[in-house]
């Protein structure tokens, strides 16, 4: 007589949670150093007067990257530049005119000493990690 045992839905479920998780770690590692190499090459190039060997290194990130770059990052990057170029002054002016005077007639004399304690606290637990003595 031959038994089949048949595995619970749960117990796949959990392995293929498990599988992708573990792609979704290795794509993102595999990502950040892949961009820590490029940037550090690039500059190190840069820092030797390679200018071409630079730029063609920054811009060549492979088969699987370039047509996203070429076809979906670029244009979608310079049509954020287009209409932050067309709605600067228009932000310039809501931000001077209404928003910076609420805040320094309103809100500074709320928010300064708050900053100032935050700063001073970050100074002294960096004297006490370093040993470093930050005069104020």
């Amino acid at each position: 007589k031959i038994v089949t045992q048949v595995k619970p839905v749960e117990e796949e479920q959990f392995i293929m949670q498990a599988i992708l998780k573990y792609a979704k770690y290795a794509w993102c590692t595999w990502l950040t150093m892949k961009i820590f190499i490029k940037v550090s090459t690039y500059y190190m190039l840069k820092s030797r007067n390679m200018e071409a060997e630079a730029y063609s290194w920054i811009t060549d990130w492979g088969p699987l990257v370039n047509p996203f770059i070429n076809y979906i990052f670029s244009p979608i990057s310079r049509l954020v530049k287009f209409l932050y170029h067309l709605t600067e002054p228009f932000m310039d002016i809501i931000y001077y005119e209404h928003i910076l005077p609420i805040y320094l007639f309103h809100f500074q004399h709320l928010v300064e000493p708050l900053f100032s304690k935050v700063q001073q606290f970050s100074v002294r637990f960096l004297e006490i990690l370093t040993g470093i003595d930050f005069e104020m």
